[in-house]
């Protein structure tokens, strides 16, 4: 049988819908950004109007009025955050301007030119060109820009909620209203069957109330027709029904109108009527993926904002105002010797500017003062006098050094992008492999499958110590941008890939790529924060990191769904060249902390701090099984495990999800409570332990929510033990295995926990294929589970107890345990 159904009008329909639902988007889109313009404006309208006041008190000198105390408060009523930074700027300003002052009056009698020396000697600096060194400082303080995007996160998430949200509930209220006119159809011919059904019956003289099986055909039709929520036969109170009512006030108008439009007749009198009832949530409930779809976009969105937001503050606002900063606390000391480069394209750049001029044009007169020194008659004592004047001044014949000054903020948002990129294919990444051609047909299905994490992981063991030598020599820029080739290159690869050999090896070069990226970024936040921010500014590190692993997997799910599994490795091409990019525009070609180099360890050193049996205890008991729950159960286990379960890419998706952000909320949680209260061997033993007990559910009775809180439990367990693994490992270093040193027990810890979780990945992958799914999960479970009851045994033998509990998480795990 042929059936043929024209499909023209559907498809104008869905056209039509289409363009409605992109003309709302864009029309929501032109409002939202309206209202947060609106909102930014009135936020930093104070502090505009105080930076307007400052840039003309750097222009008259000591001549401008000082900020009265309405404007004072005005402006910290703006984010309330910028107040005492421009309080201190202004103060800085004016010890400045006298500074200047003094100082021009100190040269211009030794340079013979009068007044207009200054002024002729910038124009002869001008004429040829700035001179001076340039170098590269710590940056000054770093979180203002964090803290500035903090305030305005919420009300950025608002407004992208707050669109998704309308968009949805208007597109869904226009299927609903294309759909009526359908429904309605198929509701009247619903109850022209039901009618004549029991009119046959009462024609044939069966009373109502004993109709026999009517409740079984009600049924039936309920089930083959989804959308209907209730039938039944009345004749002023229910007779026969199946089914649930549906309020009326919540039915659709048309449902409404017809509810008794199919009579029952007896001898011309109208005995019964049928009732049915459309259900209302239908067409919801068929949008139910693709909300859950959408909520995964929006939270992403949401995360990337954060980032873009951060990125722009820093970069407009909070980074020049630290420049600024810096440059006029610099003068205000008298020291002239340091410019920052300006531009004149925003208020605080025109400052520095200004402030720069200053340098450079204080710099040339003493050069000008210098030279005709030479040819005076006392020209040992103008000599004399001006080194006098440089030494108080800071002045020197080569001019000003031009200063730079990197920031985290700079990197940050290409190591996300870099980090969602590497993630986008973790939940289908077993799925596309088995689905590969296979030459290997002698080796295990479930142990190919596992190949590809398992190259990639030993990309990321072997690459790990060269990165800081590599850094060392390119740089910390020419080596990122070094690494997103080959990890491009693997993309595109894995994109047309075919057979499992290719798989292989571009995800292992994509491990490559990923291990010099993310180490150099971690080498960059050491080179360039002070040193008491170093801590912190790791946490950070990890933070974003973790995020863009969040991001990654989430959406990969999303995507692979909506476009295909090979189109998602597209994307994570086009994220690693917006990182790349994004390198390229905001990284400055000169490091700060090229040339350090990284200790190097042989077999001995990566052996010799096992000998320390807490140190031992930590690795065989804690990282190791933490490692291979990661990968043997997490990055592998679960994808296949779901997919035997039958649930999408998505869904898979979604639920890895659960376990990046567990770490990324307890994480912080189990640093507060070590340092509060907690001792740190304990909370490392509970995580493991929860860790472990998590799986059980998992492994007996396997189901999509079993195993969502596997990967929840695991998640927080993993959130309790990887930074107090490297606290422990920190107070070993300081203590049994000072000898060593931090760096070196640290690099053994990472180099055996990746080594342990690559050598237990592929036994773990041999079960699931011999046994199933459900006992490798139960494998994992018993193995983490005898780690942590190896460690608390160790821990309460040795009494370590009370010895690490001081040692709380300092932030140096540098979140390298990840698949």
């Amino acid at each position: 049988m042929l059936v043929a159904y024209p499909k023209d009008e559907f498809q104008r329909a869905t056209t039509a819908m289409a363009i409605r639902a992109g003309r709302l988007a864009a029309l929501l889109w032109a409002v939202l950004s309206a209202i947060a313009y609106a909102v930014l404006r009135f936020l930093m309208a104070g502090p505009v109007r105080r930076l307007e006041q400052l840039e003309a008190l750097a222009a008259g000198g000591d001549a401008a009025p000082a900020a009265t105390a309405g404007e004072a408060t005005q402006t910290r009523a703006g984010l309330r955050l910028l107040g005492d930074e421009l309080d201190q700027l202004e103060t800085n300003l004016r010890e400045a301007g006298l500074t200047y002052t003094a100082a021009v009056a100190a040269l211009t009698p030794l340079t013979g030119t009068g007044g207009g020396g200054t002024r002729r000697a910038a124009e002869a600096v001008d004429g040829a060109g700035q001179s001076g060194s340039v170098l590269v400082e710590q940056a000054p303080g770093g979180s203002l820009a964090r803290t500035i995007v903090r305030r305005l996160a919420p009300l950025a998430a608002l407004l992208i909620i707050a669109g998704a949200l309308i968009l949805g509930a208007i597109t869904v209220r226009d299927v609903n209203r294309s759909v009526e006119p359908e429904l309605a159809a198929r509701t009247s011919l619903i109850g022209t069957v039901v009618s004549e059904n029991v009119q046959r019956a009462v024609r044939a003289g069966v009373p109502l109330d004993h109709l026999v099986g009517a409740e079984q055909f009600f049924g039936a039709m309920l089930a083959r027709l989804p959308e209907v929520a209730y039938i039944a036969v009345a004749t002023g109170r229910i007779v026969l029904e199946a089914g649930d009512r549906i309020d009326p006030y919540l039915a659709p108008p048309r449902a409404r109108k017809e509810v008794r439009s199919h009579p029952i007749m007896h001898e011309g009198e109208e005995i019964a009527y049928v009732i049915i009832d459309i259900d209302p949530a239908f067409i919801t409930d068929r949008f139910l993926e693709v909300f859950l779809d959408l909520g995964v976009v929006i939270l992403v969105t949401v995360l990337i904002a954060f980032e873009v937001m951060i990125l722009l503050t820093s970069r407009s606002l909070t980074a020049a105002l630290d420049r600024l900063q810096r440059i006029a606390a610099l003068q205000a000391a008298g020291d002239f010797s340091k410019r920052v480069p300006g531009t004149a394209r925003r208020g605080v750049d025109r400052i520095v500017a200004r402030l720069g001029e200053r340098s450079e044009s204080l710099n040339a007169l003493f050069a000008t003062a210098w030279a005709r020194a030479a040819t005076a008659p006392d020209a040992e004592r103008r000599r004399l006098t001006l080194e006098a004047v440089a030494a108080r001044f800071r002045l020197s014949l080569e001019g000003p050094a031009l200063l730079r000054f990197p920031y985290f903020t700079d990197i940050r948002l290409a190591l996300f992008l870099f980090a969602a990129a590497d993630q986008l294919p973790l939940s289908f990444l077993p799925l596309y492999t088995r689905a590969a051609e296979n030459p290997w047909a002698g080796l295990d299905e479930s142990v190919v499958i596992s190949l590809p994490l398992a190259g990639y992981l030993l990309a990321i063991l072997l690459a790990s110590p060269f990165v800081r030598p590599l850094t060392a020599q390119f740089g910390h820029r020419r080596l990122l941008l070094l690494a997103a080739l080959p990890t491009l290159a693997a993309h595109i690869g894995l994109y047309l890939a075919s057979g499992v050999p290719e798989i292989v090896l571009y995800r292992t070069l994509t491990g490559l790529g990923y291990a010099i990226a993310t180490l150099a970024c971690q080498d960059y936040v050491l080179d360039i924060v002070p040193r008491d921010q170093r801590d912190r500014s790791l946490g950070m590190f990890s933070t974003v990191l973790f995020g863009g692993i969040f991001c990654g997997t989430a959406l990969g799910g999303v995507l692979a769904d909506r476009i295909g599994q090979p189109a998602v490795f597209l994307v994570s091409g086009g994220l690693i060249v917006a990182s790349a990019a994004l390198i390229a525009r905001f990284l400055s070609p000169l490091d700060a902390g090229a040339g350090r180099t990284a200790a190097r360890y042989g077999l001995p050193t990566i052996w010799a701090p096992l000998r320390d049996r807490t140190f031992a205890a930590l690795v065989l008991g804690i990282a190791i099984p933490a490692g291979v729950l990661l990968q043997a159960f997490v990055a592998y286990l679960v994808a296949l495990t779901l997919d035997d379960l039958d649930a999408s890419t998505a869904d898979i998706g979604r639920t890895l999800m659960l376990y990046f952000l567990a770490i990324a909320l307890v994480g912080p949680l189990a640093g507060r409570a070590a340092e509060a209260w907690a001792p740190v061997s304990a909370i490392a033993s509970t995580g493991a332990f929860l860790s472990g007990a998590s799986l059980l559910p998992a492994a007996f009775w396997p189901s999509q929510l079993t195993l969502a809180g596997a990967v929840l439990g695991a998640g927080i367990g993993h959130g309790m033990t990887r930074g107090a693994q490297v606290s422990m490992a920190m107070a070993i270093a300081e203590t049994g295995l000072a000898r060593l040193g931090p760096n070196a027990v640290l690099g053994v810890l990472r180099t055996l926990e990746r080594a342990g979780s690559i050598v237990g990945l592929l036994p773990i992958a041999l079960l699931a294929g011999v046994a199933g799914y459900p006992d490798a999960t139960l494998a994992v479970a018993v193995w983490v589970l005898a780690g942590a009851a190896l460690y608390t045994l160790a821990t309460l033998n040795l009494g370590e107890g009370s010895r690490d509990a001081a040692a709380a998480p300092s932030g140096r795990d540098f979140a390298r345990d990840r698949p």
